[in-house]
């Protein structure tokens, strides 16, 4: 399969006073990572920060390392490197009271030739779009606080205890699929079927990400909105 291409938006939205999402993506190594921070003043985007570049990095070292179709090996580096992210988040905030009880959610996308790994921990999530469905991939660790106010209570979170479950999948791609990684700040305001209609209307790319951002911020953005789109 050749090279997925990886179009990436995030926004502050009109709420939040500050980015606390963060994101990577690398084309070369199909890597695609979003993550949701929280906590008082920055701490929210140091998290997130940390956790995108701890996995960031162990994955990109272990891509020089093995040959594809290494799955057990694939899927193990994900999952670790997502533990070493809890470990390394909860050792900053011990050691920095402005940092205390800070967290993040993760979603990563990890394509390796006809295959895609998917980890996560929280409530951002990855959806698939494939030939005018869309399904989410991901489950949402948190439990719903205050319908009426969107809010969400996490369950599950980077950073919350010593010891952290991590989901993960391995799934087939078929030629054409689309992967959405994203944070609550798309979808809380914007529903699935606005999402699913969006990708089928917008120009393959950019234009696509750049449209979802709006149709977000047009329905009031509350939070941070972070967007990775990845063509197969």
């Amino acid at each position: 399969m050749d090279k997925v291409a990886l179009y990436a938006r995030s926004d502050i939205g009109l709420v939040r006073t500050n980015n606390e999402d963060s994101y990577f993506t690398d084309v070369a190594r199909g890597l695609a990572i979003v993550a949701d921070g929280m906590g008082g003043h920055n701490a929210g985007e140091v998290a997130s920060k940390l956790t995108v570049d701890t996995l960031s990095e162990r994955v990109q070292v272990s891509n020089s390392i093995w040959p594809f179709g290494r799955t057990a090996r694939e899927r193990d580096c994900i999952v670790q490197a997502i533990h070493l992210a809890n470990q390394r988040v909860r050792k900053a905030a011990a050691q920095d009271t402005a940092l205390a009880g800070m967290g993040t959610t993760i979603v990563a996308l990890w394509i390796r030739g006809r295959r895609a790994h998917i980890a996560h921990v929280g409530d951002s999530r990855i959806y698939r779009y494939r030939k005018g469905g869309l399904v989410q991939l991901t489950r949402d660790h948190s439990w719903a606080s205050d319908e009426a106010a969107m809010r969400n209570v996490l369950t599950r979170a980077i950073g919350a205890e010593e010891n952290v479950e991590v989901d993960h999948r391995l799934l087939d791609i078929v030629a054409g699929d689309v992967f959405l990684l994203c944070s609550d700040g798309l979808t809380r305001p914007v529903p699935d079927e606005t999402i699913v209609t969006t990708l089928r209307e917008s120009p393959k790319g950019d234009e696509a990400s750049a449209r979802l951002i709006d149709i977000a911020r047009e329905k009031g953005a509350p939070d941070n909105v972070t967007v990775v789109l990845a063509y197969c």
